[in-house]
């Protein structure tokens, strides 16, 4: 299949290097990566921190000397560019920096006694030895202990994280001086239209590389590609935009032990720029804050869960906390107001600052910058839809705004308030005229309508900035220590499945980067479908987006007049997907990818995927035997290793979630949830009989993970971390995503709308209704099955959110017919 990609080369070697591309791409498509020799056994259960030798947690062999000498002269070779579509030499330093991100990660997660987090907390672990551990009661302790171990050490990486996001705040301003005003989306064409075709680079050096852990929350803010544009064009940050990730400089500083080792200089800009320390754990324990309601600045702890070591007492103060850094911050303002200082009174002291912002200096609010439906700036008649939200904030519900913010409140509000303030707005006649500057127009008897009507993006786009300040307040478009926390779900995977010590990494990373091409044209070729990668393609995929305007570039150029779209689209990837609605998606993912290349998507031979595997062949069918789509399921499964599910290179699920959902929802769920479980179950029999015929015995459908030195039980790989601990995080759980009104976080009546806008990309359509609309559609998907197992509907079906009728995707009509995806 030729390249989507394509880049100009300017020197005569370059030329050369593009001819030799050019025959590459007209030769046969090589088979996709198979990764069974890359796989290690599963991590030994120990309590105690692993040796910092075997790099920092490993359940590998330490490496040697001539192991890491090896890999510091293979990575001084890379030829590293930025502005470019992912190459082998790209993939193979951003595994390195994952590599760092995960030392790191267990660097300071067992780092002892950090801000007074003791292990010791957890109690003595049984002795092996004891008659009693290997009772029932003596496991139980064990277990116990173990966990209680883990989350002590998943509370000390959180607060870390914490504090890197604020440091990468700081960073962020320090280097932004020229922000988006609402009169430049009109009149300056390099600010606003042409923002995204930047020219001109930033001047990267070592010495100007920030510290680890703030390289790592970019890193995770570049990986949502629409809100990392938002917040560059917000912001100014062209230049920072149009080179993206500086792989040369980067790789530099990360040594053969994966150990980042910024430069004097770099440490000394640091310093100078942000006013903070290099090291994120050489900073003071308390943070110093502006009280939102006086204004005046107090002293905040960053946690309030340490305890010293040698602690007696009875009463302890749990994991969860009341500091800046905890998942329940609540601090009185010291400074004489007396106010009940909470995460939600600043997600909503962040908006008032942002209307006075945008009514004092003309700043654009967020959510006001690019169209919902392409992700990219827009002229015309549009763009005044696109800046509505500017108009809801500040002529709207400004001046109530204000006053929620009042000294000495006891009860602080919260966005549901904000939310109130939106809805009472939208109804009244003189404030819907003020927005609009335009009078309402009279009641209709005819129609039954006024002119207090909001089209479809003006209605997408107050619920898109109304999301940027539900559990966030900090100057982002996102929470990034919860998107980065959903990051290190994937870096994890990354380290276990240990691709950069590979017998042929750049043979590994260049049919990854096939698979990708592979992926990409399926996804433009179905914008209304969520498309899932497997976890070799997403590191492509992730390495694409750290380059944002080639990644831009490619989407454009690539998205026009496919699948019924004519726009261009600039492709999201979706920070957060209801766990169910990833695993029916990821079933389609396979069987597009199968029928249109007659190769399996997922090389791992897991319960799960097996059952994925086997809903396929039941699903294919043909008047002249076997089909091509078998005939691989067959080769594959005949030459197939096994493998760890926790280092199997199948669905890529950083960003799977579970949804918090109403009594409505819970309701429709549960019984959609055992129906799913029963058809899983059902297709697993089915396969283990098939498997028993050929001699073989199927992996178990139970599967367990280890973080932290504890074992986690998970159904699937498509279910969310269960070993995020709720309610340590700052800004809430990054594992929930709430969904329905009148739920935390649900929609101002009167905004909500169909969820016919395409998000783009992994994470299909667009819209509040994501939940209801999965909900809905995937009962369809149990009753097509529960339909096949009698009779009634044929092996056309499809098993995941199509459209209406048994035959699958877009309404495809009749039993067994119709062009699903």
């Amino acid at each position: 299949m030729p390249s989507l990609f394509n880049w100009s080369k300017k020197s005569k070697e370059k030329e050369a290097e593009a001819e030799a591309e050019k025959a590459k791409a007209g030769r046969a498509a090589t088979p996709p990566p198979t990764y069974e020799d890359a796989q290690t056994a599963p991590p030994a259960f120990d309590d105690a921190p692993p040796s910092f030798d075997s790099i920092h947690g490993s359940s590998r062999r330490p490496y040697t000397d001539q192991d890491v000498a090896n890999l510091a002269n293979a990575f001084s070779s890379l030829r590293l560019a930025t502005q470019r579509d992912p190459d082998v030499a790209q993939c193979l330093a951003h595994l390195k920096l994952l590599y760092a991100i995960q030392t790191l990660k267990e660097e300071i997660g067992y780092t002892d006694g950090l801000w007074d987090l003791w292990d010791t907390r957890a109690g003595p672990l049984p002795d092996a030895e004891d008659a009693g551990a290997s009772s029932a009661e003596g496991k139980q302790a064990e277990s116990k202990a173990r966990d209680l171990l883990g989350r002590i050490r998943e509370k000390r990486w959180a607060v870390f994280l914490a504090r890197a996001a604020d440091r990468y705040e700081t960073w962020w301003k320090a280097l932004s001086h020229d922000r988006l005003c609402e009169k430049d989306m009109d009149q300056d064409y390099e600010k606003y239209l042409s923002f995204p075709a930047g020219v001109e680079d930033f001047p990267w050096t070592a010495d100007h590389l920030p510290p680890l852990d703030v390289l790592m929350v970019w890193h995770a803010h570049m990986l949502n590609p629409r809100a990392f544009l938002e917040d560059s064009m917000r912001w100014g940050r062209r230049r920072f935009w149009t080179t993206g990730m500086p792989w040369e400089q980067v790789n530099g500083l990360i040594d053969g032990q994966f150990d980042y080792n910024g430069t004097e200089a770099a440490k000394a800009n640091w310093e100078a720029t942000t006013g903070r320390a290099w090291n994120n754990v050489d900073e003071s324990a308390v943070k110093f804050m502006s009280c939102p309601a006086c204004k005046q600045m107090v002293e905040v702890p960053w946690t309030t869960c340490g305890l010293p070591e040698l602690f007696k007492g009875d009463k302890k103060p749990g994991l969860i906390g009341k500091g800046y850094g905890d998942g329940d911050f609540t601090q009185l303002c010291t400074a004489g107001c007396n106010t009940t200082i909470t995460q939600r009174l600043l997600s909503v002291a962040k908006m008032v600052q942002d209307t006075e912002d945008y009514l004092e200096k003309g700043y654009v609010v967020p959510g006001a910058v690019l169209d919902p439906k392409s992700g990219m700036p827009v002229a015309g008649k549009t763009l005044r839809e696109v800046q509505f939200p500017n108009r809801l904030l500040g002529f709207g519900i400004a001046d109530k705004l204000r006053k929620l913010l009042r000294p000495g409140q006891t009860v602080s509000p919260s966005m549901d308030n904000v939310r109130y303030l939106v809805e009472e707005a939208l109804v009244d006649n003189d404030v819907f005229s003020r927005i609009q500057g335009q009078q309402v127009a009279p009641y209709s008897q005819k129609d039954m309508t006024n002119g207090r009507v909001l089209t479809r993006i003006e209605k997408f786009q107050s619920r898109k900035m109304m999301a940027r300040y539900w559990e966030n307040h900090s100057i982002f478009a996102l929470d990034l220590v919860g998107a980065t926390m959903r990051q290190g779900v994937f870096v994890d995977k990354m380290y276990k499945i240990d691709w950069l010590h590979d017998p042929n990494p750049r043979g590994t990373m260049d049919r990854l980067i096939q698979k990708y091409e592979r992926f990409m044209a399926i996804m433009t070729d179905h914008p209304m479908t969520l498309c899932v990668p497997t976890l070799d393609v997403d590191l492509a995929w992730h390495t694409h987006q750290l380059a944002p305007k080639a990644y831009y570039r490619f989407c454009v150029s690539n998205t026009p007049n496919k699948g019924g779209l004519k726009e261009a689209r600039f492709i999201d990837h979706n920070d957060k997907i209801d766990e169910d609605r990833l695993a029916s998606s990821f079933e389609t993912t396979s069987k597009m990818y199968l029928d249109r290349f007659s190769e399996v998507y997922s090389e791992c031979v897991c319960g799960y995927c097996e059952v994925v595997r086997s809903q396929h062949e039941m699903n294919s069918s043909s008047v002249f035997g076997r089909t091509k789509g078998q005939k691989a399921i067959e080769t594959f499964e005949s030459t197939a290793k096994p493998t760890d599910p926790s280092v199997a290179v199948h669905v890529s699920t950083h960003n799977a979630v579970r949804s918090d959902e109403t009594p409505r929802h819970k309701a429709m769920r549960r019984q959609q949830r055992n129906m799913y479980r029963m058809r899983l179950d059902a297709a697993y029999d089915r396969a283990s009989r098939r498997a028993a015929k050929k001699g073989k015995k199927l992996p178990s459908r139970e599967e367990y993970y280890a973080h932290w030195g504890s074992r986690y039980h998970m159904y699937g790989p498509c279910m969310y971390p269960v070993y995020l601990t709720a309610g340590i995080y700052q800004a809430g759980d990054p594992g929930i995503m709430h969904a329905g009104y009148p739920g935390w976080a649900a929609c101002a009546q009167g905004l909500c709308g169909t969820n016919d806008i395409s998000a783009g990309g992994c994470g299909g359509p667009g819209g509040c209704t994501n939940l209801d609309v999965s909900l809905s559609v995937s009962f369809f998907s149990f009753f097509r099955y529960w339909l096949s197992l009698i009779g009634l509907c044929g092996p056309g079906m499809a098993l995941a959110y199509a459209g209406g009728g048994c035959g699958g995707g877009g309404g495809g009509g009749g039993c067994g017919g119709g062009g699903g995806s």
